[in-house]
């Protein structure tokens, strides 16, 4: 039987030529590698974390006594992000002849359409009664926009509680 043209071929599977490199070529593919590893790391860290969500909060300057001084109403602007969902946080604290009194509201849900809407917020006495006069009260606003992305802002001022 006659050899056929690729048994000369299979006879040498199990040997294969090695390639050769000279000492600098070596060193010049690892400067390369190192290189390209580095600029990849500081393109990574260069590039922006999750962006900011819009969002805004504005305590207005006077706020109505409810009940007696049981409760302020407090008018605030909110503004966040069309498509965010956001939640409101108001504390009132005012000096009354020597105590404080004390009120906190938390809201889950403020409408979020990319435009600003007037809301009133209730808070109710923990303390004692709050009396017309100047108020410490406080704001924070937390908006959460899917997947990831999520801002706080704050407020604080004072405020003329009135009747």
């Amino acid at each position: 039987m006659a050899p056929r043209p690729i048994d000369h071929l299979v006879a040498n599977v199990g040997v294969r030529p090695q390639p050769t490199f000279h000492k600098n070529e070596v060193k010049n593919v690892r400067a390369i590698s190192t290189f390209v590893l580095a600029a990849a790391a500081v393109v990574a860290t260069a590039m922006p974390a999750a962006a900011q969500v819009e969002a805004a909060v504005a305590l207005q300057p006077q706020a109505r006594l409810e009940a007696r001084g049981a409760a302020v109403t407090v008018p605030l602007r909110v503004m966040c992000q069309n498509g965010a969902s956001g939640s409101l946080w108001v504390q009132v604290t005012q000096n009354v002849r020597g105590e404080l009194a004390i009120g906190d509201k938390y809201t889950a849900s403020v409408p979020c359409t990319g435009s600003y809407h007037k809301i009133d917020i209730t808070v109710v006495s923990r303390t004692k009664a709050f009396r017309q006069g100047v108020a410490f009260t406080s704001a924070a606003l937390n908006v959460y926009l899917p997947p990831d992305n999520s801002s706080l802002v704050e407020q604080d001022r004072e405020m003329m509680l009135v009747r």
